[in-house]
């Protein structure tokens, strides 16, 4: 009996691997000063944007940010050659949402945490930092509901510098709940976390109707630190812990991109875009629709994490560990989910996952990972210190 090889899979794989090890080499030389990087990025940039290997576009969206990092007029020319991969941002939101299990399983996982902590309350409180226009929430509602759980009535307080978002929030959970026959006091903030003023905290502390679930899923690594250097993140972990949370429920990328060093962050940004683009390659939607998230969602991503300026960056992703030791820092303490929350995590959600992502309890998380690799993190924390707190005065429903 004869094994049959495919050669020629072979050796595009070979291919892809030596054109990976030469953009990581080329990032190295960049780190380093070399005179003649620039010039060897350029014809690196052609030789991908005419190779035969799909996957070369996710290279190119590499290339591109250290194009970016050394030559405006290279990276004007790599993105004339992206661009044709761009569609309107609504549709790429709702392809990121439909095609992305990560961002399914991450949604499912912590509003299994919110329910939990919520479990019993009539009048339930959820703060919600960069609450979008209000789809995790609305998703919540529509769990509790096919659980039997609604509350009768609901406080949401979204924190969101978006206008619209914040509008489009406000009118998807009153009509949601206007269904569900359940009573909503929604209070927004059009601001980002960090710059809620200490008035902004007090009013909010005031409208929560009962201890809160705070929920900020994706949101807090937008954080940088001030004008004058001075660490902001950990100040807004601060504030949320005043607010005596009954839980934070954190949801954030497991990467370390606030290294400050180029080349071991271009290894960080590598190893975790590699892999999100491993998974689009393996999940079964068009080609069409992967160069589509490479180039214009997860791109975009890449491109501030290794090419933009450091004060203007904005994807500004820590470690699991750096979260963890910024949560105890700040009055958190990180409870054993089996036993923390009245119900603790459904089994069946633990063991379901996806083909192609992996949902793993640890004892104070939650992971979710790919290809043995850990992409997201879902962490749980208390106030080290929880003194009972009385109800508030109720507000009349919007």
């Amino acid at each position: 009996m004869h094994t049959v090889i495919d050669t020629s899979a072979v050796q595009t794989a070979s291919a892809f691997e030596r054109l990976t090890s030469e953009l990581h080499d080329m990032a190295g030389r960049i780190a380093a000063g070399d005179e003649r990087a620039p010039v060897d990025l350029h014809r690196l940039i052609s030789r991908l944007q005419g190779h035969a290997d799909p996957r070369c576009t996710g290279l190119l969206v590499f290339a591109s940010a250290l194009a970016q990092r050394v030559s405006g007029a290279m990276a004007q020319t790599a993105n004339l050659y992206l661009r044709r991969f761009e569609v309107p941002q609504i549709e790429l939101f709702n392809l990121l949402g439909r095609c992305m299990p990560m961002v399914t399983l991450a949604t499912q996982v912590a509003n299994a945490v919110i329910a939990e902590a919520l479990r019993g309350q009539a009048h339930a409180t959820v703060i919600d930092i960069g609450i979008g226009t209000g789809r995790q929430i609305v998703a919540l509602l529509e769990q509790l509901q096919a659980a039997g759980k609604l509350p009768a009535e609901l406080t949401v307080i979204g924190v969101e510098p978006g206008l619209d978002a914040l509008a489009a929030a406000r009118s998807a959970l009153a009509e949601t709940t206007s269904r569900m026959g359940v009573a909503l006091h929604f209070h927004g903030f059009a601001s980002c976390a960090e710059a809620l003023t200490d008035a902004d905290w007090a009013a909010m502390q005031a409208q929560c109707a009962t201890r809160p679930v705070i929920n900020a899923s994706f949101a807090l690594h937008h954080i940088a630190d001030n004008a004058q250097g001075h660490d902001q993140r950990s100040r807004v972990l601060r504030q949320l812990h005043a607010l005596q949370p009954l839980a934070l429920v954190l949801t954030e990328p497991d990467v370390d991109h606030l290294e400050p060093r180029f080349l071991p962050r271009f290894g960080h940004c590598l190893r975790h875009f590699g892999a999100v683009f491993d998974l689009l390659d393996a999940l079964p939607i068009t080609q069409a629709e992967r160069d589509a998230l490479k180039v214009g969602f997860f791109g975009r991503e890449i491109a501030d994490v290794l090419g933009t300026a450091e004060p203007l960056r904005s994807e500004r992703h820590e470690s699991t560990s750096a979260w963890q030791r910024r949560l105890a820092e700040t009055g958190f303490v990180a409870p054993r989910l089996a036993t923390s929350l009245p119900g603790g995590l459904p089994v069946g959600l633990l063991a379901s996952g996806h083909r192609f992502v992996s949902v793993q309890a640890r004892s104070t998380h939650v992971v979710l990972a790919s290809g043995g690799e850990p992409m997201v993190a879902i962490l749980v924390a208390t106030p080290a210190a929880s003194p009972a707190r009385p109800n508030r005065h109720k507000h009349p429903p919007v």
